[in-house]
This record gives structure tokens, C-alpha cells and sequence, in this order.
């Protein structure tokens, strides 16, 4: 099973696939994300708060949160070769449904731990899930002020954590990552770094 991958790599598929909230990379409909953000929350009361944030905005909609946070931590203490994208500190999914079948919202912080991004789909009920996120964006702006917008690209991805550049208005891509992400050189999700 999943030959040519070191024996912590095969370990951390077997743990992806086993977590509720990662059981899923998109909506179930593979529509576009409705909003992505990065919260700031270098210290565990701020995770703790917005799970329970999280929580909250969910409840009011029909929706649960899954928080796989603690598991995720106790795994890569014990992996000696995890890539720094499998590094989290702070790892949850909102759901629609009992099954787990209905990804509303994940929130990780891989790659750039102490910064969750948040990041939220339509699912099956997209307007519930606008008006989960209306909810979580009021809560998290007066909370966390210096919440930053990250780019949804036309074909509904977001970039790479490390093609975007931080301007005066939010993320951008990076102009030099703006091929790679077919973007028109004058598209206003560039940076204008010249």
C-alpha cells in the first residue's frame, strides 16, 4: 500500500483518510468556496476560541464541527518526517448532516501554523452556509481586527500559501506565480509589485 513513500508518510495518508474532518477536500457539489480568510491565533486560546466560535455560528445552522486538533498535534509528535504543510496546530471541519457527508468549512493552519485559514463552502445548503459564515465573519472581525481575505481564483483553488504576497489591501498572488495560476496580468488578484 502506497508504494515508494516513507513508512511516516504512509502513516499520515492512513491518518488523513481516518479523521471526520478531512474526509472531504471540497464541497459535495465541488462548488467554489464561498470565502477563504487567515485568522491570526499564535497562542491555544485563540484556537480554542475560534472552535468554539466555530461551534457556535454552526449550531445555529444545522451544521456541526468536527476539531481533530488535538489528534493531528499527538500524530506529528510522533512522525519524524512530516512535511511543514502537515504541520498543524489547529485542524476542524464543519459539517452539514450526521454523516459527515457534507463539507460546509475547514480550518487548518498547515503550513503556516498560528495562522488558521478558514475557509468555506456552499454545500448542500448554500444559503445556510452564507449565513454561517456571515455569522463567523462578524465574530471573527471583532475579535481578531487584522483578519486578512485570501484570493479565490477564478477556477474556485486557492493559491499556494507561499505564491501569495501581503499588499496594503491583503493577500495577493505573487506576479511571478501569476503564470502558474493562469491569471491575466492585469488581473487585480496580482501584486502590484513594481
Amino acid at each position: 500500500m502506497f508504494p515508494g513513500l516513507t513508512p511516516t508518510r504512509r502513516l499520515l495518508l492512513l491518518f488523513i483518510f481516518a479523521l471526520p474532518a478531512c474526509s472531504a477536500t471540497a464541497s459535495s457539489d465541488n462548488e467554489p468556496p464561498i470565502a477563504a480568510v487567515e485568522i491570526p491565533v499564535p497562542a491555544e486560546s485563540d484556537k480554542s476560541a475560534l472552535i468554539a466560535l466555530l461551534r457556535q455560528a454552526a449550531s445555529r445552522q444545522g451544521f456541526h464541527v468536527d476539531d481533530g486538533s488535538m489528534q493531528w498535534r499527538d500524530f506529528a509528535r510522533q512522525a519524524k518526517d512530516l512535511p511543514p504543510e502537515a504541520r498543524k496546530t489547529i485542524y476542524a471541519g464543519v459539517w452539514n448532516g450526521e454523516n459527515d457527508d457534507d463539507l460546509i468549512a475547514v480550518v487548518d493552519d498547515g503550513e503556516h501554523n498560528g495562522r488558521a485559514w478558514v475557509i468555506v463552502y456552499p454545500g448542500k445548503r448554500p444559503t445556510a452556509a452564507k449565513r454561517f459564515w456571515r455569522d463567523v465573519y462578524v465574530s471573527v472581525s471583532r475579535r481578531w481586527p487584522s483578519t486578512k481575505a485570501i484570493p479565490i481564483l477564478p477556477s474556485g483553488a486557492l493559491p499556494l500559501f507561499h505564491d501569495l504576497t501581503m499588499t496594503l489591501t491583503g493577500y495577493r498572488v505573487a506576479r511571478s506565480a501569476a503564470k502558474e495560476y493562469e491569471l491575466n496580468v492585469s488581473s487585480p488578484q496580482i501584486a502590484n509589485d513594481r
